[in-house]
């Protein structure tokens, strides 16, 4: 699941010896959530020609590192050095998408994480010190994705996003058996927009 209080407040609730795993795409979600609000705190300082560079460089922070063009290396390179808060924040989530990347076990992932939080609160980055407190709060069920083999929902969530194209595409269904009845059919269904 996603790391929602809503989520987990209700799982608790009802099934109080379940094992919640947070699905680590909302963990690295969060995380580039937190950057991009540290990019804008920083942008809200500068004046307004240095703003306008700053806000059209947006998706190079929030690219992974090795999908960002050489030519934009450069640039997010000068910008890590010119502006340290969003350097660090940049590379924090850097660290935290390697950590998914390398850590073997649960073990393994619970020792980086503690390691992780640790350097980021000692930062002076407030939404670095607010993403490791998360982390803290729910480090069980994000460590959890690698006690269960790296269990994903996002399948799950890509056929919701089918139905939701479904819905979407018929302006709605009135028959529910019907929408049954299509729902069925749609993993034979090229859900891509029309040209």
């Amino acid at each position: 699941m996603d790391m929602a209080n809503a989520y987990s407040t209700w799982f608790a609730e009802h099934f109080p010896h379940a094992q919640i795993v947070f699905d680590h795409f909302h963990v690295i979600k969060l995380m580039n959530d937190k950057l991009d609000h540290v990019r804008r705190r920083v942008m809200n300082k500068l004046d307004s020609v240095q703003q306008k560079q700053l806000k059209g460089l947006r998706f190079i922070f929030l690219k992974n590192e090795e999908d960002i063009p050489e030519n934009n290396q450069n640039i997010l390179h000068n910008l890590r050095g010119k502006f340290q808060e969003l350097g660090d924040a940049y590379m924090f989530k850097e660290t935290l998408r390697t950590i998914y990347r390398v850590a073997q076990d649960a073990y393994q992932t619970n020792i980086a994480f503690h390691r992780w939080c640790k350097l980021a609160e000692e930062t002076l980055v407030p939404e670095l010190k607010t993403m490791a407190k998360t982390i803290r709060d729910r480090l069980d069920g994000i460590v959890s994705y690698w006690t269960f083999g790296h269990v994903s929902n996002a399948s799950m969530e890509g056929f919701n996003n089918k139905i939701r194209w479904l819905i979407r595409q018929a302006y709605g269904f009135r028959d529910i058996e019907y929408l049954k009845l299509k729902i069925h059919q749609l993993p034979q269904i090229n859900c891509e927009k029309s040209p």
